[in-house]
């Protein structure tokens, strides 16, 4: 059985916590889940459970795809380095910093003085 993507796991997670916040019995919402994603009655408790640690729906994580750049093999050694210490994967890394920078005044516009 193959691994469901991050979006699905909390399309079901939300949905649990819909079912859990309309009162319905947790073993329907675990019925429920089994029918709709096929999924095994452990990991429909298990959506179950995270539904009930949560309490409100999570955002659903928009889906990735390959962007490829070039760049000094100097900064991809220190970027490998560093997702390395940190436990991280490269791209979340490269996410996280673009994304930084990005949010910051005027990253990624002209001033008006250009």
């Amino acid at each position: 059985m193959k691994r469901s993507q991050k979006s699905e796991l909390t399309e079901r997670i939300n949905l649990a916590i819909t079912l859990l916040k309309q009162e319905i019995p947790d073993y329907q919402i675990v019925n429920h889940l089994v029918e709709l994603f096929g999924v095994s009655k452990i990991q429909a408790y298990r959506y179950v459970q995270q539904a009930k640690a949560n309490k409100e729906h999570i955002a659903i994580p928009e889906a990735s795809v390959v962007f490829t750049v070039k760049l000094p093999p100097s900064l991809i050694s220190r970027v490998r380095n560093f997702a390395s210490f940190k436990g991280m994967s490269i791209s979340k890394v490269v996410r996280t910093a673009l994304e930084d920078f990005l949010a910051k005044k005027n990253h990624g516009q002209k001033s008006k003085a250009d």
